[in-house]
């Protein structure tokens, strides 16, 4: 293995910087300059400027309708309220317009994430994979949506920052920004998984009997999670509209292999291709690369990956062309495997997946501005 160079203390954080702003330019611009050549007409959103008008297509309608109107109808509960809840603060603190509140949110988030991401790559294994696994975080294919007014950038930098804290032993801390993540995405009770296997580790590393005591944290998330489920009792009469309310897009829960194997009839019949493509093998790569990870996943990071790839190929859109709808932005967030990713890739692997995987970042962003289903 190449050995990493030696860097500045602090040059993670500058290249995190540099990499977010770089990546965010160069996506403003391509969307910004394919709208104004191929002018598309928006599609249930309000008017909103065009320098911002890119970052806010599909999803960001819901956001926007939830944090002006409130839980508008049924299926605004598939959404959880954090993201919404800032975008209307932003506007409440700002006056900005809630799409303008929703992006800015997004940017600052995605940038704090980096930061973050930076840092803990950092201390696990050095300046070069971490440079490298960030690298592949931005080319990811679906990496437009952690600046676009969706709930991704602001999961990761919630999810990232409850790492951090538990690998540092500040169990509280990081129980808290767990409950954060409980009510953004309901994958985010998820990662009382790592916080629960680090906090076994560390009773085990210092041969104490202490670890129920720290356990009693994850009782903080699993709260949050509850309150917003007797908020939906409370509005709709059912605890658990959000899992009812897939079906509005075609969503039933079924077995993984079932669904694998009808994604895989869709992708072999040229349905929703490319993007049904990548919904049926990004999973799979993720679970591959956890599985064949050389040391650097701990057992926290390989339950939170396992759980998260799976529960998210448990909902397939049977009726849809995309059958595995989403899957490649919801499993992007899931962030210990690009670590693992970057340290089995050579040079020469690496910089082909970095230029592959940055070319399809950039048709997905133009067909997503020109509100063609991109994930």
């Amino acid at each position: 293995m190449q050995r990493s160079p030696a860097y500045p203390p602090r040059a993670y954080a500058r290249f995190a910087a540099r990499g977010w702003l770089i990546s965010l330019l160069a996506i403003w611009v391509i969307g910004v300059v394919t709208v104004l050549i191929v002018p598309t007409h928006g599609k249930w959103m309000p008017e909103v400027s065009w320098l911002l008008s890119p970052f806010a297509r599909w999803d960001s309608a819901w956001y926007y309708r939830i944090a002006a109107f409130g839980y508008f109808r049924p299926a605004a509960y598939v959404f959880f309220p954090l993201y919404p809840l800032v975008i209307d603060a932003l506007h409440a603190l700002t006056g900005a317009p809630y799409v303008a509140a929703g992006v800015i949110a997004s940017w600052v988030a995605d940038l704090g994430a980096l930061l973050l991401l930076a840092r803990l790559w950092r201390e696990q294994a050095g300046d070069l994979l971490m440079r490298r696994a960030l690298l592949l975080l931005l080319a990811y294919p679906s990496a437009f949506f952690l600046v676009a007014m969706y709930a991704e950038s602001l999961y990761l930098l919630l999810s990232v920052g409850a790492y951090l804290l538990m690998r540092k032993g500040h169990w509280g801390w990081s129980a808290l920004l767990i409950a954060f993540a409980s009510v953004e995405r309901a994958n985010g009770i998820l990662l009382l998984l790592p916080l629960l296997a680090y906090a076994w580790e560390a009773s085990v590393r210092r041969c104490d009997a202490a670890f129920w005591r720290r356990a009693l944290w994850s009782l903080l998330p699993i709260a949050a999670l509850g309150a917003y489920l007797v908020f939906s009792y409370v509005k709709v009469g059912n605890p658990l509209e959000f899992v009812f309310q897939q079906a509005t897009w075609h969503r039933h829960f079924t077995g993984a292999g079932f669904a694998l194997g009808y994604a895989l009839i869709h992708v072999f019949y040229g349905q929703g291709l490319p993007l049904s493509i990548l919904d049926f093998f990004v999973p799979l790569t993720f679970l591959l690369a956890m599985a064949f990870d050389r040391g650097k996943l701990s057992l926290g990071d390989k339950l939170y990956i396992f759980f998260g790839v799976l529960s998210t190929v448990l909902d397939p859109s049977i009726p849809n062309g995309f059958v595995l709808m989403s899957a490649t932005r919801l499993v992007m967030p899931y962030f210990p495997i690009y670590l693992s990713i970057a340290e089995r890739l050579k040079d020469n692997q690496w910089r082909w997946t970095i230029a592959v995987m940055g070319a399809l970042q950039v048709w997905f962003w133009v067909s997503y501005t020109h509100w063609f289903f991109a994930g």
